[in-house]
């Protein structure tokens, strides 16, 4: 049903944005009241648009309805166009990101749209939940077992391992609904449910006040 419901849900929801930008352009400076209004709208369409995208991506692979195209990519590729992508969030938070490149120019077997959409996912998350003026390191590298393993580092406050059982399931946000940060608490769970149809898988680790890593493994 979900699946089906992706016209119907975001046609309203593109109207109430667009005409939120053009009031926006329409509203005299001086009101700042209006404005601030106004921005409070917009914030919370483009949550929900967000809410509702992740919501359809996780019913259409659960029904079985998501189409992957495996083919070879070139890991360096994959990763500068997403480091250019998440650049706005990381300036907005005051993050560096930056890749380490002492791997070779290695590729690996996946869907390139779903690749892009796991790699931005876990950068956002790093970005988002690190401390300020941190930073986030993504590498890639050969495992000993010729898999190819890309992996995001923060430096944010860690995550409790109380709460690591809790980390992919849909809607959990550890916590975090509680902040000013935005999510959904969707995006690990989608992005288990991808790595896992490519015949790869994902992991963690966390040290608390240090910072987390997380990780995906492809084949080549």
């Amino acid at each position: 049903f979900l699946s089906r419901m992706s016209h119907e849900l975001r046609t309203p929801l593109n109207a109430i944005l667009g005409f939120g930008k053009l009031l926006d352009l329409g509203i005299d400076t001086s009101r700042s009241t209006d404005k601030q209004y106004l921005r409070h709208i917009m914030n919370s369409g483009h949550h929900l648009l967000s809410l509702i995208n992740e919501v359809l991506d996780l019913a259409r692979i659960d029904s079985g309805k998501f189409e992957l195209q495996l083919k070879q990519i070139s890991v360096p590729e994959v990763l500068d166009e997403c480091l250019i992508l998440a650049q706005p969030l990381a300036n907005t938070h005051n993050i560096a990101v930056s890749i380490d490149r002492s791997g070779d120019k290695l590729f690996a077997c996946a869907d390139p749209k779903c690749l892009k959409q796991i790699i931005l996912n876990l950068i956002s998350n790093a970005i988002k939940y690190n401390r300020k003026g941190g930073s986030v390191t993504v590498a890639y590298r050969k495992t000993i077992d010729g898999r190819i393993r890309l992996s995001v580092t923060d430096t944010g406050a860690g995550i409790p391992k109380e709460k690591w059982e809790q980390l992919f399931q849909p809607f959990s946000r550890l916590g975090a609904e509680n902040s000013q940060i935005e999510g959904t608490g969707i995006g690990l769970a989608i992005s288990k449910s991808l790595v896992e149809a490519m015949n790869g898988s994902i992991g963690f680790e966390s040290t608390i006040e240090v910072g987390s890593e997380f990780w995906i493994e492809l084949p080549q």
